[in-house]
């Protein structure tokens, strides 16, 4: 199976998030990758603010699996800008919240956050 580069990533993410798309789109086509993954940690914002925990975890769902299928670069994207911003996404919600996000987290994620705590202490 062929990894996906980032213009391949931001082609999905173009299609997936129907709401933020022309945004997107014109990041990705000025090759600001970062810039796209961070308006979906921006749009995954908004949708905390909505409280609606189960379309935030069908699109973390769908970014762990653009995660795993991610060639070197899109994955050292990811881990430094969207798992980083599972914290911030973590203050948001109440403790109970949060665990039912987090049991629906993927296992790749999960794995690169507890990384990144262990750095950090």
């Amino acid at each position: 199976m062929q990894k996906l580069n980032q213009y391949r990533v931001g082609m999905y993410l173009i299609l997936h998030y129907r709401e933020i798309r022309s945004e997107i789109n014109l990041l990705i086509r000025k090759h600001n990758f970062a810039g796209a993954l961070q308006a979906v940690v921006n749009h995954l914002r908004v949708l905390s603010a909505d409280r609606n925990i189960d379309t935030l975890c069908r699109h973390i769902h769908f970014l762990g699996t653009l995660y795993n299928r991610g060639n070197h670069y899109v994955k050292y994207m990811m881990e430094n800008l969207f798992v980083r911003s599972l914290a911030g996404l973590k203050r948001i919600y109440s403790a109970e919240e949060w665990t039912r996000i987090e049991d629906r987290l993927p296992l790749s994620f999960l794995e690169i956050q507890k990384r990144q705590q262990q750095a950090i202490y």
